[in-house]
């Protein structure tokens, strides 16, 4: 379900950008625009129905599993007996698999959010729902005792994965559509996001033709989809075991420089890339939700920005598996030469609230990974002409103190150069060498080092 789900969501977003509508041109920052928050404001909260929605995916995820699942689902015979000892025990870790906790519980997380988002509430007023939503499925929906690692990355990575999909379905969809248009569209953003799409056919709007919303597109925004082959080496990248094919998609959206700042979410970047023949096809999720900024300094060639943000990290392949969710802050700069130049820089340093990273040893936890809190600092500096990222240069590096697993602390890496060069308005061809460097430090066991160099070879399509 969850890959069908993203190559849904790929699918209807390449149809949006290729349509032939183009981003808005940049605007000057302190021109009066219309906020997300503003035209949720103008929409009437239903709490009521928001209340029953998120009991009604509690009741289907578990239907599903009791009466569905293999195995007869022995976990979800809940009953009075199952809800004392939940209460009585309290939080605990779980065993489950790492796409099960990193990906599909925030993913779970994204549909009580956008129970609340579509029913009327605000990014902010929609995260209580979701922390409750979770904590409501951890204590009732099964009798395994609560997780404290599923509450955290369910209602964290389920408020970003949720307002991104919230914002994505409001591109797909156009209530002036109408035809075998309007049905598709309403069909794309159902499946991008399902509980919007259930409340406008019960409200009538899947049909009804009316003006789009204000926040149906970001100010300014821009896609690009990478295909091409990725080579990872074991210790140098010639130590390799094959050639893969990828693809890897990135959308920008929003430019707070450009006045997509006046709400949480008006600006963010998402990468999703799909590794093909490797162990997960989702191989790499990755989104910075912009939760507020300011500008500090303007001048004619240079603009910085104070901004807040909000992490989700998912890394799922042959070479290592790391999840976080992140909230920091860090300064934003942009650099204009005469010629139209670019160049863009990030400094960020944030807390991870949970991380989760590869273990090499085996543990009590019954799990092949190590759960604990930590921090991470990014820098990145890209080169930019005509929307074409010519060459960028990042680097990350997070700390995880293991506080359930393995007694252990994890220090990863990930250095990346990508150069790239255009061959007309759309289309370039580039190459990339990423560098994942793992050391973990165990009191028990003896320390392992980990390093996993990896060049790509790409053809971009630029689709503004």
């Amino acid at each position: 379900m969850k890959k069908i789900t993203t190559l849904l969501i790929t699918v209807s977003l390449l149809g949006r950008f290729s349509s032939g509508s183009a981003a808005a041109e940049p605007i000057d920052p302190n021109r009066n625009t219309p906020s997300a928050l503003e035209d949720t404001l103008l929409m009437d909260k239903n709490f009521l129905r928001t209340t029953v929605e998120v009991i009604g995916i509690n009741t289907l995820v578990w239907s599903l599993n009791r009466y569905i699942r293999e195995g007869g689902g022995e976990g979800f015979r809940i009953g009075f007996n199952s809800w004392k000892e939940n209460l009585t025990n309290g939080f605990e870790w779980d065993d489950n698999n790492f796409d099960t906790n990193q990906y599909a519980h925030p993913y779970h997380g994204s549909l009580y959010f956008n129970a609340a988002r579509s029913n009327g509430y605000s990014f902010w007023e929609s995260v209580p729902f979701t922390f409750a939503g979770s904590f409501l499925w951890e204590y009732f929906g099964e009798t395994h005792h609560p997780s404290m690692n599923d509450w955290i990355a369910t209602s964290m990575g389920g408020t970003g994965m949720g307002e991104i999909l919230h914002r994505f379905s409001k591109m797909v969809l156009d209530n002036r559509a109408s035809g075998s248009e309007r049905t598709w569209r309403e069909i794309a953003g159902f499946a991008i996001n399902p509980v919007g799409g259930f409340n406008r056919l019960i409200d009538g709007d899947a049909s009804r033709r009316y003006p789009n919303s204000v926040e149906r597109f970001a100010l300014n925004y821009r896609s690009q989809m990478d295909i091409g082959v990725r080579q990872t080496g074991e210790h140098m990248v010639w130590d390799y075991d094959t050639t893969r094919v990828y693809t890897h998609f990135q959308f920008d959206y929003g430019d707070p420089f450009f006045g997509d700042m006046n709400s949480p979410y008006d600006h963010f970047d998402l990468d999703l890339q799909l590794n093909f023949g490797d162990k997960s096809l989702i191989g790499r999720v990755q989104s910075n939700g912009l939760l507020a900024g300011t500008f500090i300094s303007e001048t004619d060639n240079a603009s910085h920005i104070l901004a807040v943000w909000h992490h989700f990290d998912y890394f799922n392949s042959n070479q290592f598996d790391f999840g976080s969710q992140s909230l920091g802050g860090g300064l934003l700069s942009r650099f204009e030469t005469e010629s139209g130049l670019e160049l863009r820089t990030c400094l960020d340093l944030s807390a991870i609230i949970l991380g989760a990273s590869t273990s090499n040893y085996p543990n009590l936890s019954g799990r092949d990974y190590d759960y604990g809190p930590g921090v991470t600092a990014y820098f990145t500096a890209e080169f930019i002409s005509n929307g074409h990222h010519l060459l960028s240069v990042s680097h990350e590096q997070n700390f995880i103190h293991t506080v359930n697993g393995n007694r252990s602390d994890h220090h990863i890496s990930i250095s990346t150069a990508r150069l790239a060069v255009p061959l007309n308005k759309n289309w370039s061809i580039g190459a990339e060498y990423q560098l994942m460097l793992a050391d973990r430090i165990y009191e028990d066991y003896p320390d392992v080092s980990v390093r996993r160099p990896e060049i790509r070879l790409f053809t971009t399509l630029l689709m503004r």
